[in-house]
């Protein structure tokens, strides 16, 4: 009864500050099971317990926030994984950071609805929940922005008479559409159907369309610099096959790729040769001689002499341009 007089004056405090009081009474009945007032079809919901209320509510907020994020996650490490073959790890990583930032809004929602005082333990309780229908009008409202910026970004591709350009327009409606993927599983996470709300554009779609137009444009590669390395003329038109692009000689070719190979032997350094090579590639206009984008990326590469090292550089040099001309392109059309 002492412990009941002890806090009956802050559960008044609390009550008049418009706060959920403490409650002394009976365990309430969303302490082990389903809230009669905050049903599981209309909210999200944690439980918090600690020795002091604050550290309770504390904890019933993260509970919320934890069983929200790792279904999310889960759900953008499988989208993850769709997007990263065909080198669009880093359009899923922009993605993900602007999900998060937008799922955090989501979880700012989240308000403590009950705390309840264990006499026999002295513990605090506390019951945190997120109502359902708010937070998916909040990424409803998202997603139907993002559904125009798409239909905006088609619309751009369509119109295009530059191949790059409509590359560009459908990169963009790419990135988009990623995005999208992430706010969906946000979604469905809040959504007691689980259906969220569906696209009429799957990413997969766009994809295609850039997969369709790259086909078209007609790429020349010429070795500008080979940094003594005669392989680099195949090795430099590999990329370009790898990368999907229709590789052409200089008579039928819109653009013309050109490459530069630098190769330095550093010397031998604790028992190894060490080879550093750079590579340069541009993609230049036929006709017009204009730049449409740069790229440059180092390579180092090591063995017992010097001769394997430089043909382990050329490897690298290989593996690079199989796996990063294909983005490198493709950037340049988007910027």
């Amino acid at each position: 009864m002492g412990i009941v007089r002890k806090f009956l004056p802050l559960a008044l405090i609390l009550s008049a500050l418009g706060m959920p009081a403490v409650a002394l009474g009976g365990q309430p009945d969303w302490l082990s099971g389903e809230s009669a007032e905050y049903p599981n079809d209309q909210y999200l919901v944690g439980r918090g317990e600690a020795s002091t209320e604050e550290e309770a509510q504390n904890r019933a907020r993260g509970d919320l926030a934890t069983i929200f994020e790792v279904r999310i996650q889960v759900a953008n490490e499988n989208a993850t994984t769709v997007v990263q073959s065909g080198g669009k790890e880093q359009l899923s990583r922009q993605s993900s950071q602007q999900v998060s930032a937008r799922t955090d809004k989501v979880i700012s929602g989240i308000t403590i609805a009950g705390i309840w005082f264990d006499p026999v333990t002295a513990d605090y309780h506390a019951f945190a929940v997120l109502s359902r229908a708010q937070a998916a009008a909040s990424l409803s409202e998202e997603l139907g922005n993002i559904d125009k910026e798409i239909q905006q970004d088609l619309q751009a591709a369509d119109q295009a008479n530059d191949l790059l350009l409509k590359v560009g327009a459908l990169t963009k409606a790419s990135q988009a559409a990623i995005r999208r993927d992430g706010f969906q599983a946000s979604l469905k996470v809040i959504d007691p159907s689980g259906r969220g709300v569906q696209s009429q554009v799957s990413q997969a779609s766009v994809q295609q369309m850039i997969d369709d137009t790259l086909k078209r444009i007609r790429i020349a590669p010429e070795v500008v610099q080979d940094g003594g390395a005669k392989a680099f003329a195949s090795i430099l038109k590999g990329g370009l096959a790898a990368a999907g692009f229709l590789a052409t000689g200089m008579d039928d070719a819109d653009l013309v790729l050109e490459g530069k190979l630098t190769m330095t032997d550093i010397g031998r350094q604790e028992g190894w040769n060490w080879m550093r090579a750079t590579v340069e590639v541009s993609l230049v206009e036929k006709a017009s001689r204009r730049v449409r984008g740069t790229q440059t990326w180092p390579v180092k590469a090591s063995a017992q002499d010097a001769r394997t090292a430089r043909t382990r550089a050329l490897i690298e040099v290989e593996k690079l341009l199989k796996q990063e001309l294909r983005p490198a392109i493709v950037g340049f059309a988007a910027s």
